[in-house]
């Protein structure tokens, strides 16, 4: 490897052919980068500077002798090559020339290669994305590539150019002060891809998919590079709706049975890459099979309309959380793996899981790690003929405890009951009124597409606002039933009617055009369309209508699968249990390894050395300090009779309740930014309720 400072200008002079190769991301200097380079360029004649660094330029020998491979710099070489060109075609359609440039020097010196034996003579060869807008530009204006960001930038100079009448010899000689750092890569020691992580270490302007696709294509000759970027790499690009990032993260998932850090897919990948993949073209298969099932998800269409009602549902809800489940299910499906309809029985269970515990509210912390685990929780279950994928399912789900666990019908309907369905989630909102509305409609009315058009809305009978009627009609007890009653499910509805109404009284409500009487919202209304008045009663009726409703909608999962041994479940910590009164048996952390413990201290010596083990200097810090709460008040350099050992002159204060071992795990996993459930915990309550300090 060789570096030397070279003016860009003499730089692309001497250049025959320079290639951005596949795996480069696409051109992505915005108008503002452009922006910042024409004022750069100004300062730099009106300040009389001498030179202005621009930068670097990793480069490497291509297949060919005249071939140079860009490896980084590609932005800064398009942006140039994009400014010549707009001036060059200024120059051609105003016909004018500088004293010193004109457009056949500009194009013949940084723009085409006249001698170069190919059809395309350009020195510049843009990655295949890109390369068609870039040859368009040296045409007519009509065949230019306008939704191309190549097009943007070059029409921003070159309209800069008309606006403003730069002298261009100026302008020339301000570009020529430009200097790059030029980093060649000849030795075949030097590894471009170590290298290009290194220049781009801070993840500033890479995504984890451009990160992995560099890994993956950056090392093949460019006949393979084509290959694969031509038949595998954009197509799941196209796929994936350029979701890739989220792709590789869910597809890791699924391969791993655990959630990647959100900040470490490209790492992950690498690693399951080293370990998994000894044949590159069999990994792209296995990718191309699963982005068709992403793309299933994404656009609903399996071509089974009860698949696809059930995937659009999930996607109005947003869940994403979901998406490793259904990417294997789905790849199964489309493999032939799994009949239609055991996924429609398999996807129903799963939805109810997720809208109980959403009408439950209960915490979404622990989601990731049950959905993680469990497609490889299926298939890990040894089973009959007999037992259905859909029972093995319902089982698992019914065994999840605590964060973990499934609503059951009285905790429904407790919910139904009393909680606020108004100042929730409105993605959530919708779905409820949605499936509460066309549960066993023939023909279901499109209330999604609805309310994003705003034809209709969640509406409250009873508004929230009382007026004078309103407070005649509720009678003296009006501020205790607009208070308790005013979100709840029985008083909240859909309608087709301006909202402007809202505030009418409930006779109006009823009897206007689109009212009550007249909404086609059949199963929301039939109370609201015949009741005489709006009041307590009402809503209380209406609630245990719209409950019933509800439980068939979402009905609590039944198995007849029993294994012989049932494994007991771990509790997976979300950062609120404080196991009072439980007794531990042991834990897994970070990965699925289970630790087996005695006591609660021994467990929070163990992870606290762990956590040692990845990085100790957060606890010798914290160590160093005097004070006496927090975190700063466990970690200390001296040994006594209340403190264990974590490692060689770092100790940690032991003698504390459960409540506070796990509050300090919690403060400690934060301060790592490790998630919370990567930690589970076997422990089980105490038969006699007393818990003391654990010794």
């Amino acid at each position: 490897m060789e570096g030397n400072v070279r003016y860009l200008t003499e730089y692309l002079r001497g250049a025959t052919k320079l290639i951005i190769p596949v795996y480069q991301r696409n051109y992505d200097w915005k108008k503002e980068n452009c922006k910042r380079l024409i004022d750069d360029l100004i300062t730099l004649e009106s300040e009389q500077k001498r030179t202005h660094f621009f930068g670097s330029i990793v480069v490497k020998p291509g297949d060919l002798s005249q071939e140079i491979i860009v490896i980084d710099g590609q932005q800064r070489l398009t942006t140039t090559s994009l400014l010549l060109l707009a001036m060059k075609n200024w120059m051609e359609n105003n016909q004018c020339n500088g004293e010193r440039i004109n457009p056949g020097n500009l194009e013949t010196t940084y723009l085409i290669d006249s001698f170069s034996r190919d059809i395309d003579k350009y020195k510049l060869k843009p990655n295949p994305r890109d390369l068609n807008a870039y040859k368009k530009l040296f045409t007519e204006e009509k065949y230019f590539v306008k939704n191309s960001n190549i097009t943007t930038n070059y029409e921003y100079f070159y309209t800069e150019l008309e606006k403003n009448s730069f002298d261009l010899d100026m302008l020339m000689n301000s570009i020529d002060k430009l200097q790059v750092m030029v980093v060649n890569l000849n030795s075949p020691d030097d590894d471009p891809q170590l290298i290009f992580e290194s220049l781009n270490s801070t993840g500033v302007d890479l995504t984890d998919a451009d990160k992995i696709r560099n890994f993956l294509l950056m090392n093949e000759r460019q006949e393979e590079q084509l290959f694969y970027f031509n038949n595998y790499w954009e197509p799941i690009e196209e796929r994936t709706h350029f979701q890739l990032s989220s792709f590789f993260r869910d597809y890791l998932t699924v391969k791993n049975g655990k959630y990647p850090n959100i900040a470490k897919v490209y790492e992950t990948f690498i690693d399951f890459y080293k370990h998994n993949c000894d044949d590159k073209k069999k990994l792209f298969d296995e990718l191309s099979d699963y982005s068709f099932a992403y793309q299933q998800i994404l656009e609903a269409s399996t071509k089974d309309k009860q698949i696809d009602e059930i995937l659009n549902r999930f996607n109005e809800l947003q869940v994403t959380v979901v998406r490793p489940f259904l990417l294997a299910i789905l790849s199964d499906f489309n493999g032939k793996r799994i009949q239609s309809d055991e996924v429609v029985g398999v996807l129903n269970i799963l939805e109810t899981y997720i809208a109980r515990r959403m009408i439950a509210k209960i915490p979404s912390n622990s989601l990731n790690k049950v959905i993680a685990t469990l497609y490889r929780d299926i298939k890990k279950i040894d089973h009959d003929e007999n037992v259905s994928t859909q029972d093995i399912l319902s089982y698992i789900l019914l065994s999840k405890t605590n964060t973990a666990k499934l609503p059951n019908d009285q905790e429904i309907a407790n919910s139904l009951r009393t909680n606020d369905f108004y100042n929730i989630n409105s993605s959530f909102r919708t779905y409820l009124f949605e499936r509460l509305e066309n549960f066993d409609h023939i023909e279901a009315l499109k209330i999604y597409q609805g309310v994003k058009d705003q034809d209709y809305s969640i509406e409250h009978i009873m508004p929230r606002k009382l007026s004078t009627q309103w407070i005649n009609e509720l009678g003296d007890n009006y501020k205790h039933v607009h208070q308790n009653y005013i979100h709840q499910l029985g008083n909240l509805t859909l309608t087709g009617y301006n909202s402007k109404y809202s505030n009418k009284s409930f006779r109006e409500k009823q009897t206007m055009q689109k009212g009550f009487k007249d909404s086609h919202f059949v199963n929301l209304n039939r109370i609201p369309a015949k009741a005489e008045s709006w009041g307590e009663n009402e809503i209380n009726l209406r609630t245990e209508e719209l409950l019933n409703v509800a439980l068939k909608v979402w009905p609590y999962p039944v198995t007849k699968y029993a294994p012989m041994l049932q494994e007991k479940e771990m509790i997976t910590f979300d950062g609120e249990q404080k196991f009072t009164n439980y007794q531990i048996s042991g834990y897994s952390f970070i990965t699925d390894e289970y630790q087996a413990v005695t006591s609660w201290k021994d467990f929070f010596v163990a992870v606290i050395k762990q956590l040692g083990e990845i990085n100790l200097n957060p606890m010798i810090e914290l160590s160093k300090l005097d004070i006496q709460n927090g975190l700063e008040g466990i970690f200390s350099s001296e040994p006594n009779a209340v403190n264990s050992e974590v490692t060689e002159g770092l100790y940690v204060y032991t003698s504390l309740s459960n409540w506070r071992k796990m509050n300090y795990i919690k403060l400690l996993l934060d301060l790592y930014k490790i998630e919370y459930d990567s930690l589970s915990i076997d422990a089980v309550l105490y038969e006699t309720k007393q818990e003391s300090v654990d010794n």
